[in-house]
């Protein structure tokens, strides 16, 4: 705590700086730095395992600023050497490195706010059309790989249908995960055979955005950004979405108030729209398995694994029961293009 309190002379900032934890995702550590004076930003802290990617990230998102976004994303700000990144100790070989990011203006939104849904979605649209224009490789190499390619989403779990027999749950239900993934096992190399790509956000979640009204003040979180189904997009934000509304009846107007908007700015063809929900099952694949890996590595409680494993399971039920109005509903977005 010491040395993140005296971090602020690494950059041409007045501090000293107050320093309180921000709720962050699961994959950083994110501080609130408030100056004397009121100002505020965002200190991240990253393990030298994250540092390649996001070095890649910071890079890529100073790219994006310079599409004319709508909104904002967060660009690092240099240190007093010009760096974006400030080693949290003065060995040779230090294991935490730290970022100072612009705290961005705006409130998480409401997920059952069609107004705000809509708008969320244009935001979304936007973010991809800039994507659309970045070359792939500016990722880099440590980009997240593909969604569905789930032997390489985290190095505790080589063979993800095997490891599910390690985790606490009945033999009935590891058969059914185990069943869930080789599904998504067999079908993701000819959807990436078959379907546009490009780079994509892959996290745009209520927590990822900020809005003011109806429109998007800021996009964050660029971890998981890579190349790849240019649908898949959409089909994490509608994962997202009507999420507190499943099973109510409720979901569909959210589900259709995205998808037509985000069409409307960002065209899907008709094969891809009536891809989605096979890529729905390959993205929350993609989640269960780096989930998987986070147990294995003791980042996740017993209880919080067993609770992930139901919410595959729901998922599915859910997928099977409404398939045909899901697919029904997705290419009236793509006929009044």
């Amino acid at each position: 705590m010491q040395e993140l309190a005296d971090l602020w002379r690494a950059w041409p900032i007045a501090g000293p700086w107050h320093l309180a934890p921000l709720a962050g995702g699961t994959n950083s550590q994110v501080w609130r730095a408030t100056l004397p004076d009121g100002t505020a930003y965002v200190l991240r802290l990253l393990s030298t395992q994250s540092l390649p990617r996001a070095q890649a990230e910071f890079a890529l998102v100073r790219a994006l600023a310079d599409r004319g976004l709508p909104f904002q994303v967060p660009v690092p700000i240099p240190t007093r050497d010009g760096t974006d990144i400030v080693p949290l100790s003065g060995t040779d070989a230090p294991s935490h490195y730290a970022a100072l990011l612009p705290l961005l203006p705006g409130e998480h939104p409401e997920r059952a706010d069609l107004a705000q849904t809509a708008g969320a979605a244009h935001g979304l649209a936007a973010l991809d059309v800039a994507f659309a224009a970045l070359p792939d490789d500016l990722a880099g190499e440590e980009s997240a790989p593909a969604f569905g390619d789930l032997a390489r989403w985290h190095p505790l779990v080589p063979d993800p249908v095997a490891a599910v027999a390690q985790l606490p749950i009945s033999e009935k239900m590891i058969q059914r995960v185990q069943a869930i993934l080789s599904r998504v096992l067999a079908a993701a190399p000819a959807l990436h055979a078959a379907l546009p790509q490009q780079l994509l956000h892959r996290d745009y979640d209520p927590s990822n955005i900020l809005m003011m009204g109806e429109r998007v003040t800021a996009v964050l979180d660029f971890e998981f950004v890579g190349r790849d189904l240019r649908v898949l997009d959409l089909a994490v934000a509608l994962s997202w979405w009507p999420y507190p509304l499943m099973n109510t009846g409720q979901e569909w107007a959210v589900i259709d108030t995205f998808g037509a908007a985000y069409c409307r700015h960002f065209p899907l063809t008709e094969p891809e729209l009536r891809a989605l929900p096979a890529v729905l099952r390959l993205r929350d694949a993609t989640s269960f398995t780096h989930r998987m890996g986070r147990y294995f590595a003791g980042q996740e409680s017993e209880a919080r694994m067993i609770a992930r494993v139901e919410h595959t399971l729901w998922r599915e039920e859910w997928l099977t029961t409404h398939t045909q109005r899901l697919l029904d509903l997705a290419v009236t977005w793509q006929a009044t293009l």
